[in-house]
């Protein structure tokens, strides 16, 4: 697998994505950003119940690619391409794409083009490194992550539905959005658009033509069945709005040329100008016009945790460690714990960049990544994390332990297995629980080592 480093490191948390295939380009790119993440569950939450599926069972995740597109694979998990929240600024769109992605998903329209996709449907190879990086010879300005392959999105070779299916799925849709009192237009508008593009205008509607045909006869079979709803005017509400807008300006923000962001918004003094702004700065080492932007964001909303966990990675990449510090406690303080646990992982990869850690700091950084491991227990560096917790604490038994964990999600099952045998043979008798978790590790490794 080729590996290369990014230097100034990366903007989000990024995970790629490596389907059981033979295919070495089927990676996908993907995003990790709590803000984001939530919401599109609390879009998607409202759709999940009107189809009686369970949200517990679906997961979605955030694909860096520019092209408009959504799909479904692994069964139940939901990929929304950044293009798509960016394109179409409102959740209109948003909202009726989930639906109808939601709708594979209830009818079991698992589309898969080759054989070499079999073993998708079995979650995938995670491994994903927090984009702060690591901190070299104590120089926080000095940040680099290691990142896996390419990121050449998978959906050409792997999805790709009848119009059968699509008419199903948008049928399906239609009446969960029914169930929710919402329209259809955003999918509508979406379908028409991609109706109107030239199928070669490939950065954008290419890929999502290729795998979800658009057809006249499914946009008027919309319109005919919601043309008499009575929520057919519906409008999105403020608060929606305003978090959307936020959504795209972060996106922007890291995604786009800082230089043409701060020249396009250089004369506007909005909310929504100056986020995007700060970040644009951040990411060309502007970091006191980033952390002045921040603070005067922080003065207007000191109730939103995510601006403080936007500051605390700022100040920390700017050498400021300590308030980076204060700036992640006052996230977690504010956000719900089902929405912090990345602000815990990050506040414990800070604290433990400093040159010496002492003992109440090494017990306080183990207390986060437990709390953060009950949301995102497949989460490789925060195993990483704590095996260099254990490592300051000369703790080799839960070192080697840790080390198994994030080899194992990772996909290194050599290593993993090799660091859990070893762990079994350091831990005390008294430690039952890593124990337990070390047994289990070798017998899972085994399991996967025998079926390779």
């Amino acid at each position: 697998m080729k590996k290369f480093e990014l230097k100034n490191s990366i903007y989000f948390l990024i995970l790629f994505l490596l389907f059981s295939t033979n295919n070495s380009d089927a990676r996908i790119s993907i995003i990790r950003d709590a803000e984001i993440e939530k919401f599109l569950y609390d879009l998607t939450k409202p759709i999940l119940k009107s189809a009686n599926l369970n949200s517990d069972n679906i997961k979605i995740y955030i694909v860096n690619d520019s092209s408009i597109n959504a799909f479904v694979t692994g069964g139940q998990n939901i990929f929304i391409n950044t293009g798509l929240i960016t394109k179409f600024k409102t959740p209109d769109a948003l909202i009726g794409v989930i639906a109808h992605e939601v709708g594979h998903i209830a009818s079991g329209h698992l589309a898969r083009s080759s054989e070499n996709f079999k073993e998708a449907e079995n979650a995938v190879l995670l491994s994903y490194l927090l984009g702060l990086g690591a901190i070299a010879g104590g120089s926080p300005d000095v940040g680099s992550a290691i990142i896996m392959g390419g990121s050449q999105t998978a959906q050409r070779v792997y999805m790709k539905y009848s119009r059968s299916q699509e008419e199903s799925a948008d049928s399906l849709a239609i009446q969960y959005l029914d169930k929710i009192s919402y329209p259809a237009f955003g999918l509508i508008d979406l379908l028409e658009y991609f109706e109107s593009q030239n199928i070669g205008y490939k950065n954008y509607v290419d890929e999502y033509l290729l795998s979800h045909p658009v057809s006249r006869n499914r946009i008027e079979l919309i319109k005919s069945r919601t043309k008499d709803k009575k929520f057919s005017n519906h409008k999105i509400n403020n608060k929606l709005q305003k978090r959307m807008n936020i959504i795209v300006a972060k996106l922007e923000g890291f995604l786009n040329d800082p230089d043409q962001i701060l020249q396009t918004y250089s004369k506007s003094s909005d909310f929504q100008s100056r986020y995007i702004r700060s970040i644009a700065n951040y990411k060309k080492g502007n970091f006191s016009q980033a952390i002045n932007l921040i603070k005067s964001l922080i003065k207007e909303n000191d109730k939103d945790g995510f601006i403080y966990e936007l500051y605390g990675q700022i100040l920390f990449e700017g050498g400021y460690a300590d308030l980076a510090i204060l700036a992640y406690q006052q996230a977690i303080k504010i956000l719900p714990k089902e929405d912090s646990a990345l602000s815990k992982i990050n506040l414990a990869f800070t604290i433990l960049s400093k040159k010496e850690n002492n003992s109440d700091e090494l017990d306080y950084c183990i207390l986060l990544l437990k709390e953060a491991k009950k949301i995102e227990k497949e989460n490789p560096f925060l195993f990483k994390n704590l095996a260099i917790i254990f490592m300051k604490k000369d703790d080799e038994a839960r070192y080697n332990l840790a080390l198994s964990e994030y080899n194992y999600l990772l996909g290194d099952y050599k290593k993993a297995l090799k660091h859990a045998k070893e762990a079994k043979k350091r831990l005390p008798d008294s430690a039952t629980i890593e124990i337990t978790e070390a047994d289990d590790l070798i017998d899972l490794l085994k399991d996967k080592k025998n079926s390779n």
